[in-house]
């Protein structure tokens, strides 16, 4: 997938583990979503009632259906593009322009 940036440079996303990508949980989900992983997930693998392969794929889901929705952020100029139903993507631009254009990097120990 390739984005084009209002500034005029390309998103790249084809690959895993990409330092300008992020995934947005909202708030709001975010107990719900703990709370299921450990009802649902945790505790069935811990009982034998699941194996580590369903929970997986159980795990993945639960996450998904949190509202999980994927953040790309542009090199150049720092506009964040967040994924907003299908296609659609949301478009914020920081302010001041000298703000960091690296939040979605894991921050270092």
């Amino acid at each position: 997938m390739k984005i084009y940036c209002e500034c005029g440079s390309f998103i790249h996303d084809g690959t895993d583990d990409l330092p300008n990508k992020a995934h947005l949980i909202p708030d709001e989900s975010w107990c719900a979503m703990w709370d299921a992983l450990e009802e649902r997930v945790i505790d069935a693998v811990a009982t034998g009632r699941m194996n580590p392969e369903r929970a997986s794929m159980q795990a993945r889901e639960i996450v998904r259906s949190a509202g999980l929705r994927p953040v790309w952020q542009c090199d150049a100029c720092g506009r964040l593009y967040i994924s907003n139903r299908g296609d659609l993507l949301d478009c914020f631009v920081p302010s001041p322009a000298n703000t960091i254009k690296h939040v979605l990097r894991r921050l270092k120990d």
